[in-house]
C-alpha cells in the first residue's frame, strides 16, 4: 500500500489540489454568490456568470431526492478509481492525473451531499442549449435537455475534465511493442 503514496505523488497532488479548489470555491460562493440569489451576475456577458443553486441530485438533477443511491454510486466510483490508481504504472502520469481529477470532483460533491444534503453550485452558462427539450427515460432516469446548462461547480469541471482525458487516452491506438527480435533483426545480427 505504501507504493500508492510514494510512487504516485502526482495522483495525490492533483486530488488534493482539486479538492481544495472545489471546497474553497464553494465556500466563497456560499458567502458571496448565495446572497445575490436569484440574480445572475455576468462574468463574460452572453456566456457565463455566477448564479447560486443547490442540487439534491447528480448531473442535470438526475436521481434527485435519492441521496442513498447517489452516495452508494459515489462510493463505488471512488473504490474503482482508487483500485485503478493502485494498479496503475507510476509512469502513466496523464492517466493518474485523470483519475485524480474524477476522484477530487466525486469527493467534493460527496462532501456537500453528506454534510449539507445538497451540492453547492454557482457557475452558469447564460446561453441556450441546442436541442433543448429532447430527452429519454430509462429505469429511474428521466432525462431531458434543458433550455440552459445546469448551474455547476469546480468539482463538476474536474470530473468532466478527468473523464475527457480518460476517453482520449482510451481512443489512442496502442503502440506495438515486441520484446522478441524480428526475423530481419536476427538475420542482420547473425550475419
Amino acid at each position: 500500500m505504501g507504493r500508492a503514496f510514494t510512487s504516485k505523488g502526482l495522483f495525490w497532488i492533483v486530488l488534493i489540489g482539486g479538492l481544495v479548489a472545489d471546497l474553497a470555491s464553494k465556500a466563497w460562493a456560499d458567502a458571496y454568490v448565495r446572497p445575490t440569489d436569484p440574480i445572475v451576475t455576468p462574468i463574460i456577458e452572453g456566456f457565463i456568470g455566477w448564479k447560486w443553486a443547490t442540487n439534491e441530485g447528480a448531473a442535470f438533477s438526475i436521481l434527485e431526492g435519492r441521496p442513498v443511491v447517489l452516495g452508494l454510486i459515489a462510493a463505488a466510483v471512488l473504490s474503482v478509481l482508487f483500485l485503478y490508481m493502485y494498479k496503475a504504472d507510476p509512469k502513466r502520469r496523464w492517466y493518474l492525473a485523470a483519475l485524480a481529477l474524477v476522484a477530487s470532483g466525486a469527493i467534493g460533491n460527496l462532501h456537500d451531499r453528506m454534510l449539507l444534503g445538497h451540492v453547492r453550485d454557482f457557475m452558469f452558462f447564460t446561453f441556450d442549449l441546442p436541442m433543448h427539450g429532447w430527452g429519454f427515460k430509462f429505469w429511474v432516469i428521466d432525462f431531458e435537455i434543458p433550455l440552459k446548462y445546469p448551474v455547476f461547480n469546480v468539482a463538476d469541471i474536474a470530473i468532466i475534465a478527468g473523464v475527457i482525458l480518460l476517453v482520449l487516452m482510451s481512443l489512442r491506438s496502442p503502440k506495438k511493442k515486441s520484446d522478441a527480435p524480428t526475423e530481419t533483426q536476427e538475420a542482420v545480427h547473425g550475419a
